[in-house]
């Protein structure tokens, strides 16, 4: 899984940066099926769904920077029904404002649980720039072999969540002064620790 992920943040990071018009907001049908390749979103293992929607992110912050970075929750549907012609749309819900305090995060939790029940997502994965998170600061006084990047190290953390796993990554993003943007490198992180969100699946 951790091999993936760092697949995704290295092909995004090798591809040339496309101009701030052109760059993807997000993961849309085309854009994940770039990342998924020949799996239809709901085909994908949840690893693989996540490792998608990563990629035309980190794309887009090549070409417009930091500020770019999301705080979003993908939903991967789950299979259409038999003989249905419809394809299951992408679900997509911004969550900037869960990450201000306790009460925010349990509500924006509530919340996600009962999309992801209604629309029987297979999968959730959650993206947040660090540098937007007020609450919970789960990096704060770490060892470095749990936290193994600077405390003042922006970057985005992944959080996948399915109702058999869930898993963490950072991928530390850096913007030079001059507007040069680079992907370091990617961590896998104990979601005992690490984890964002409450779970959003039954288990």
């Amino acid at each position: 899984a951790q091999a993936q992920a760092a697949a995704a943040a290295q092909a995004a990071a090798k591809e040339a940066p496309p101009t701030a018009a052109a760059a993807a907001k997000g993961p849309t049908e085309q854009s994940l099926s770039e990342g998924l390749g020949e799996q239809l979103p709901w085909e994908a293992s949840p690893e693989d769904f996540a490792a998608g929607c990563l990629q035309p992110i980190l794309k887009r912050f090549l070409a417009e920077g930091l500020v770019s970075l999301p705080a979003v929750v993908y939903l991967q549907p789950a299979p259409p029904p038999k003989g249905s012609r419809e394809e299951p749309s992408l679900g997509q819900i911004s969550i900037k404002p869960a990450f201000a305090s306790p009460s925010t995060l349990a509500q924006c939790a509530d919340f996600l649980q009962g999309k992801a029940a209604e629309a029987r997502a297979r999968s959730a994965v959650i993206f947040v720039r660090k540098a937007l998170i007020e609450y919970p600061c789960v990096w704060k006084e770490k060892r470095k072999q749990e936290w193994p990047f600077d405390a003042k190290a922006d970057g985005l953390f992944m959080q996948c969540e399915s109702h058999n796993d869930r898993v963490v990554y950072f991928t530390q993003l850096t913007e030079s002064k001059g507007g040069v943007c680079s992907v370091g490198e990617t961590v896998q992180l104990d979601p005992a620790t690490f984890a964002l969100m409450p779970r959003l699946f039954a288990t």
